[in-house]
């Protein structure tokens, strides 16, 4: 979490396993890839389109030797498009789940990601 808040794309990979799987839950069956496809594509275009994007972590919590779940508030203001949403300048705040499977060495193997899609939406003015 803290590589995003520096919005260092290859800091986020370099705590992932190669074969890192990724699932941003509300995007479906769309949503579902690697880390170092999907997951950096959409990082990427969330740095070009809200260049002041920003996280704070609201709770870690170990549930077990394998699993990391993160409540996060992630915020910012669309300065481009992005995906479907049309840029009107408009900020947003939003709660998000980030659970992180980890394997033995401590690498990251899994990433799933809820938030409220519609919400973040309208928040956008989309």
């Amino acid at each position: 979490m803290f590589a995003y808040q520096q919005k260092n794309v290859a800091k986020m990979l370099a705590c992932c396993t190669p074969d890192a799987s990724i699932e941003f839950l509300p995007l479906g069956q769309d949503g579902i890839g690697k880390v170092s496809g999907l997951g950096k594509g959409i990082w990427e275009a969330l740095i070009e389109s809200f260049p002041d994007i920003d996280n704070t972590i609201d709770a870690a919590i170990a549930e077990d030797e394998e699993t990391v779940r993160c409540q996060v508030v992630i915020r910012g203001t669309q300065a481009n498009d992005f995906a479907d949403i049309v840029s009107k300048g408009k900020h947003f705040d939003s709660d998000h789940i980030f659970i992180f499977k980890l394997n033995e060495q401590g690498m990251i193997e899994h990433i799933s990601i809820e938030w409220n899609h519609a919400d973040l939406k309208q928040q956008l003015g989309s």
